[in-house]
């Protein structure tokens, strides 16, 4: 690393240091001469394609010629020379045709059209040894083919090149902010160079921080990689810097919250992210950087790990099966099981839009892989039956289920009808058609729920796990909290009320939500099904809740903007169903460790028979259809001994409604009674 302090308009350029009088020098020269060469080098169309003729066929004679007069062992006659040049230049010209290397763009030259170059020059090479051995042109031919082909390719790539060299900024002194780039991985190396041939990018690039110690005194692109991220707050102070940009290419190797809260805590920096350019084509980018930073700053939890080689035995070359593969746990549950090579990956979904868009998905980026998009309905006995018919999956995943709480509320027996007795139907046919496996994806919401959704759930997960066993299938189920990139949650509704610049709505200061990000609860589940035995009920330790209030005033931080400036943050009042707080066990149980510290074992207090819960939800099914919210509620509550209806009924179904009783702890007369 460089011990001197580099001056405030100064930038790294290789072989020459900012602080000499030499590299201003040479900073005038080439801003001189971009700016005027920068008209006559902006060429297109037809006028392009006449400078690349007539360019390359200038330069194979020079440089035809050129070589043939130094290496010829008897000097040979300038006519001669042109000669052979015009020969050359034809041939480069037609090969150029041939090959469409006029299609090429003058300024992105790189190294892809280096190879095309080197094709076509070996092509005119071939063609001009094979003149020289029948005799025709013995006379003009050079006395070496292979150095005059040699001579030719780098001749045509330097004329290729000439623009980057000239027009594309080879540094980043524009006496804007000094700003330092933080890479994440290796992947991200190739970004400032995106950054300086913005016009409109302004800042001064004073170096690179690299999480990678051994990368440290090393040159990318230009520019010197200053120190590891370890050594931010020195960095900062030495280079003076006022902005950092964090390139976020793949997972960091380092934790990205913490890393943002100790440059928070200079105050004066300026923080920037740029998301990964896969999430930007598969249109995450939206969710990347503001949720990801904002949620491991406020819950301080490392990225997660899995063995991947465990996960590898149990799922490569299996046949599995997602339920509600088009929602938000679903896709991703697909996403990472298509990691690991399964047989066969069948996408059971309701919904036919998200449904198309996920297969879609799955087969551009998994070109090799059986991937079964299946329009069905939990609730329909005939489309699960077909699909096990026909599909006879080993391993079912069963994210598939109603989720929106105050929605739920006011639609009990679809509720049910779903999460229930939907559940009920697909582990009875698994059994049957000789499944291994079930995982039941839970939720936070199951434990002493106070919302119809949290209760079915609840009753979801006692039905799956009470049917451990039956024909040799285990069953498991899984249970966490809030998914940040979930359609519908509270970070997305956040960060859309942001962009419009409209009030972020907290419906009491004091709740608190456990968060995750949807990939790594979704790899903490792989992990679970790996090496649960079956009976279990995992739960994934999510860390410290977060209050809602401080998400809300981070993520408008993170935007750039002032709270209760440039967004407003109000306090309503709760919404049917919600609870201040969210609990992942209830009272009577406890955890246990597992082999991996991020997944504890649920102590369950009691097992449940199965004959009795069939029998109770088969009343439950029948009755459905007869029963009004609040009766199914009563009956609901029968079944899972800890559930308390939220007293709040009677209005009409809306997310915005808040209900008038819900901050009583008294429930009304007949849900008491339940």
């Amino acid at each position: 690393m460089n011990g001197t302090r580099a001056p405030e308009n100064a930038a790294f350029l290789p072989g020459i240091r900012p602080t000499t009088p030499v590299f201003e020098a040479w900073q005038q020269v080439v801003g001189g001469l971009q700016k005027s060469l920068g008209r006559f080098l902006h060429l297109t169309g037809k006028h392009r394609d006449t400078f690349f003729l007539v360019g390359d066929g200038l330069t194979a004679i020079v440089a035809t010629s050129t070589v043939h007069h130094l290496v010829s062992g008897i000097s040979p006659s300038i006519g001669s020379s042109l000669a052979l040049g015009g020969i050359a230049g034809f041939l480069v010209i037609l090969a150029n045709l041939l090959l469409g290397n006029y299609r090429l763009a003058w300024v992105t030259f790189s190294l892809s059209d280096l190879r095309r170059l080197a094709v076509a020059t070996g092509l005119v090479t071939l063609v001009l040894f094979g003149l020289k051995s029948t005799g025709l042109v013995a006379r003009l031919a050079p006395p070496s083919s292979m150095l005059w082909g040699m001579s030719l390719f780098l001749a045509l790539a330097a004329f290729r090149g000439s623009k980057r060299l000239l027009v594309e900024p080879m540094y980043t002194d524009s006496g804007g902010k000094r700003t330092l780039v933080v890479m994440s991985s290796r992947h991200a190396y190739f970004l400032p160079n995106m950054l300086r041939r913005l016009h409109d990018f302004r800042n001064t690039i004073v170096g690179i921080v690299d999480p990678d110690r051994s990368q440290v005194g090393s040159f990318e692109q230009g520019i010197e990689v200053l120190g590891t991220t370890d050594d931010i707050e020195a960095l900062v102070e030495k280079y003076r810097a006022e902005a950092v940009i964090v390139m976020l290419e793949t997972d960091p190797g380092f934790n990205l919250g913490d890393f943002y809260s100790r440059l928070h805590r200079l105050g004066r920096v300026e923080v920037k992210t740029m998301p990964s350019l896969l999430d930007v084509l598969e249109d995450r980018s939206d969710m990347g950087a503001l949720e990801k930073l904002c949620i491991h700053e406020l819950t301080g939890r490392p990225p997660v790990t899995i063995n991947v080689d465990q996960l590898s035995r149990v799922f490569s070359g299996r046949r599995i099966l997602v339920t509600g593969a088009g929602g938000s746990i679903g896709s991703e549950l697909c996403r990472q099981l298509a990691r690991f090579n399964p047989s066969r990956l069948v996408l059971f979904e309701r919904d036919d839009t998200n449904l198309f868009y996920v297969d879609r998905e799955l087969r551009r980026n998994n070109p090799d892989l059986d991937v079964v998009p299946f329009l069905g309905d939990l609730s329909r006995i005939r489309d699960l039956e077909r699909c096990f018919a026909q599909y006879r999956p080993e391993l079912v995943f069963h994210a598939a289920a109603y989720k929106h709480v105050p929605i739920l509320e006011f639609h009990a027996a679809d509720a049910v009808r779903t999460n229930v007795i939907g559940t009920h139907q697909l582990a009875n046919i698994a059994v049957r058609y000789g499944a291994e496996c079930l995982v039941y994806i839970s939720t936070d919401k199951a434990v002493n729920p106070t919302s119809l959704m949290g209760a079915t759930k609840r009753l979801g997960e006692m039905v799956a796990t009470s049917m451990n066993g039956l024909a040799d299938m285990r069953t498991i189920a899984v249970r966490f909290g809030n998914v940040l990139d979930s359609r519908g949650s509270v970070t997305t509704l956040f960060r859309e009320a942001i962009a419009k610049r409209q009030p972020l709505h907290v419906t009491h200061r004091d709740m608190k939500r456990y968060f995750m990000l949807t990939s790594e609860a979704v790899l903490l589940v792989l992990q679970a099904a790996a090496q649960g035995r079956g009976g279990e009920v995992f739960v994934l330790d999510m860390g410290e809740p977060v209050r809602i209030w401080d998400l809300a005033h981070r993520m408008v931080e993170l935007a750039g903007l002032t709270p209760n400036t440039d967004v407003p943050i109000v306090e309503g009042r709760m919404r049917p169903g919600e609870k201040l707080f969210e609990e992942l066990l209830t009272a009577e149980e406890g955890t246990v460790a597992t082999e991996h510290d991020r997944i504890k074992q649920c102590r369950i207090s009691r097992d449940y028979c199965y004959p009795d819960l069939l029998e109770s939800v088969r009343h439950l099914d029948k009755d459905l259809e007869r029963l009004d919210p609040l009766a199914v509620k009563k009956a609901v509550s029968k079944l899972v001994p800890n559930y308390r209806p939220d007293p709040c009924t009677g209005l009409r179904p809306s997310c915005n409604l808040a209900c008038p009783e819900s901050k009583s702890p008294a429930l009304r007369p007949e849900l008491a009674a339940a």
